[in-house]
């Protein structure tokens, strides 16, 4: 009984979860990167930022004196599935299945890495409701934007896409867009667990007039894996349809309101 009493405290905590609107931010193109203090005066971590051109982000509250709380902690990215989103921020982060660096989380500092369908899914905007929300726009993807502490990266490493051959992101090497967080042993990471090694602060979402694998920085994906299987890279459309309008040179604007 004691052990459903703390189930029943802890998830009415995590339905508490509030959206910080201050803090939503549209990130409009003029892109910039930097690898040391940000212009803004921020605390981003050691680790170089990307400022996430075309995304929009929906603030968590996380605590008071944030970035004192959490100096140090360097953004990153974690794509998920749509059926997967919520139960992730209700109940944490699991461990990666398939463990290509080790058993933990993987994360990346490259939103371009994130997004790629096999990590996040690719969803055609159809219902009313949804076409309300998100106006003029036909597909989304979304993104978890997390924080971890350099102390609990394990391993900085390579892509595992099998993108080998081509440029994933503009200022992020390949060699080091990968992240593997400790998640000492734990079968979930608990966001709303204080001794946490990874925190969400936010979800990214990208509304697109056409399909996203037809955007400029999205034609690394026909060099990487990228297949049909729903249980694998979930894209949305048919993969010939897709491959047909890229080869058709159809062209796919991101919606920035």
């Amino acid at each position: 009984m004691g052990d459903l009493k703390s189930l029943n405290s802890k998830q009415e905590f995590r339905y508490d979860m509030t959206l910080y609107p201050q803090y939503n931010h549209l990130y409009v193109p003029n892109k910039t990167f930097w690898t040391g203090t940000t212009p803004d005066g921020l605390d981003r971590g050691n680790q170089p930022y990307y400022c996430p051109t075309g995304w929009k982000r929906y603030s968590f509250y996380i605590t008071e004196n944030f970035y004192a709380k959490f100096k140090g902690w360097c953004i990153c990215y974690h794509g998920t599935k749509f059926s997967h989103g919520l139960s992730i921020l209700l109940s944490g982060l699991a461990p990666a299945e398939i463990a290509a660096y080790g058993q933990g989380i993987y994360a990346t500092p490259a939103i371009t890495y994130a997004c790629h369908p096999r990590y996040s899914e690719v969803k055609k905007i159809e219902s009313s409701d949804e076409r309300a929300f998100f106006k003029d726009g036909n597909y989304i993807q979304f993104v978890l934007q997390c924080r971890v502490h350099p102390k609990y990266m394990i391993k900085i490493d390579r892509e595992t896409l099998g993108a080998c051959e081509t440029k994933i992101d503009l200022n992020i090497n390949n060699d080091s867009i990968e992240w593997l967080i400790d998640a000492q042993g734990k079968p979930l990471m608990d966001f709303n667990d204080p001794n946490s090694t990874i925190i969400c602060t936010g979800i990214m979402v990208r509304v697109t007039d056409n399909h996203p694998g037809l955007l400029p920085e999205s034609q690394w994906w026909y060099e990487s894996h990228l297949c049909d299987s729903q249980k694998c890279c979930i894209l949305g459309t048919n993969r010939d349809e897709l491959l047909r309008q890229k080869e058709n040179n159809v062209e796919c604007n991101i919606i920035l309101k």
